[in-house]
């Protein structure tokens, strides 16, 4: 796919700069994909498209104002004329608006290209495995892989290119009950045995599906979270709990841990680390973030994600965050539970396979509610004796991932970005299971 070249889109990119005045300035952003959708229900596939789109997303600024627009882009001659015929509409127009007392200009942030082209097998060979792997269940999800595009290049000579290529299974299996198990599959190296003990394991969760519910009494108990659920409490922290501009206006969620009145665990470090590899170290400034960001290094604060637009208006430094100051590419470090140690760890508790509905409950002391999710159990003597019914808990990041964390596994899993709306989401986590005490559930 043309789109989907370096060259071609700083040739573009080069041709809409040459209309600037000398007043003038402007970035432009890419994102494209080509990418095999699949959606399966009943093992059987029942949607399939390849799809092949592009986008760019073009700041332009005149003075201290600014104005956004967005075009698609197909790496077509066509496509310059359209530019170029939005870009002259746009003088028109933005001296109507109001000036940005945060502006932040383009300027030069170096240039560079990364490709991660891992060599995966071609799609039916991905998809005869999965009907091998899944033969006698009820399988219902999405299988996607291809190539991810982003790209961010400025008047001023910046220009930065990611391209990666992967795939992700998105699956749950269902029960003659309708009970379902929810799982991910996915990377950059395709293993056909890897994908099959992935789904024998979701398997053997959904055979004791079959046993009747347990109905659990709200309290305070000892859990293990899954890795796939630690991913979803990870999420809600990029809801303002680790940006500078949520803090410095008084709306972010571990001002306590900020302020040194609190800390967590010693063994809890989270990182962004772009060694991953599923996310571009460039922000949409084109702006390049540190190939590691140290968050929370063994229970105690060591830098939030800070703008360039926070660092302006609060008179910082940025570490080249995104407008959102939200985790692109986490990492929480391992601790030293083995997978075959979970349930004897655990003792008598809950397992949570997964989370979902998870939303602050009192963002000021970092609390959050959700619930649980698809296989989760009672377990008694490291035994798991029933599934349990759905419950909704309420608790704090300081007791989760501080004094009411146990330990981690000393495995993790990547969890990617599977959100597909407009375009498929870059960027995933990698994180351990975590054992808790005392988490409380309230309904």
């Amino acid at each position: 796919m043309q789109a989907l070249e370096s060259s071609n889109f700083e040739t573009f990119s080069h041709k809409i700069f040459n209309e600037l005045q000398s007043d003038e300035s402007l970035s432009l952003t890419l994102s494209g994909e080509e990418t095999l959708f699949t959606r399966f229900s009943q093992a059987k596939i029942r949607q399939i498209t390849n799809l092949q789109q592009g986008f760019v997303d073009f700041t332009f600024i005149k003075g201290n104002r600014t104005l956004s627009f967005n075009l698609p882009y197909r790496a077509s001659e066509a496509d310059v004329g359209i530019a170029i015929k939005k870009l002259r509409e746009s003088r028109g127009w933005i001296d109507r608006l109001p000036e940005d007392p945060y502006l932040v200009r383009p300027a030069y942030f170096g240039k560079s290209i990364e490709e991660n082209l891992f060599d995966l097998p071609n799609e039916e060979k991905m998809l005869n495995d999965i009907f091998e792997a899944s033969i006698n269940s009820d399988l219902a999800g999405v299988f996607t892989s291809g190539e991810v595009a982003r790209a961010s290049t400025n008047s001023k000579g910046q220009y930065h290119w990611f391209k990666t290529k992967n795939f992700y299974l998105d699956y749950s299996v269902y029960n003659q009950r309708q009970k379902a198990v929810k799982s991910t599959y996915a990377g950059s190296q395709w293993d056909a045995l890897m994908l099959k003990s992935n789904l024998d394991e979701s398997i053997n969760k959904l055979n004791l599906m079959n046993i009747d519910s347990k109905k659990i009494e709200r309290g305070a108990y000892r859990v293990y979270l899954a890795p796939s659920a630690v991913s979803e409490l990870l999420g809600t922290l990029s809801w303002g709990g680790v940006s500078m501009g949520e803090h410095q206006r008084g709306n972010g969620s571990l001002r306590e841990l900020w302020e040194g009145k609190k800390k967590l665990s010693p063994k809890f470090t989270l990182s962004e680390d772009f060694n991953l590899a599923m996310s571009p170290r460039f922000n949409d400034r084109g702006e390049m973030a540190p190939n590691q960001i140290s968050l929370i290094e063994k229970g105690e604060l060591k830098n939030f994600l800070i703008s360039t637009r926070t660092a302006h208006e609060y008179k910082l430094e940025s570490n080249f965050a995104t407008d959102w100051e939200s985790m692109r590419s986490p990492v929480i470090n391992c601790g030293s539970i083995s997978r075959e140690n979970i349930l004897q760890e655990l003792g008598t508790g809950i397992y949570i396979s997964d989370l979902h509905y998870l939303n602050w409950s009192d963002r000021e002391t970092a609390r959050l509610t959700g619930m649980t999710r698809y296989a989760c159990f009672w377990v008694e003597n490291g035994k798991i004796v029933c599934p349990i019914q759905d419950l909704r808990f309420d608790e704090s990041y300081y007791k989760i991932f501080g004094d009411g964390l146990v330990d981690l596994t000393d495995f993790s899993e990547i969890i990617p970005y599977t959100g597909s709306y407009f375009q498929r989401d870059v960027g995933g986590s990698k994180v351990p299971g975590a054992l808790i005490s005392n988490f409380t559930f309230t309904l």
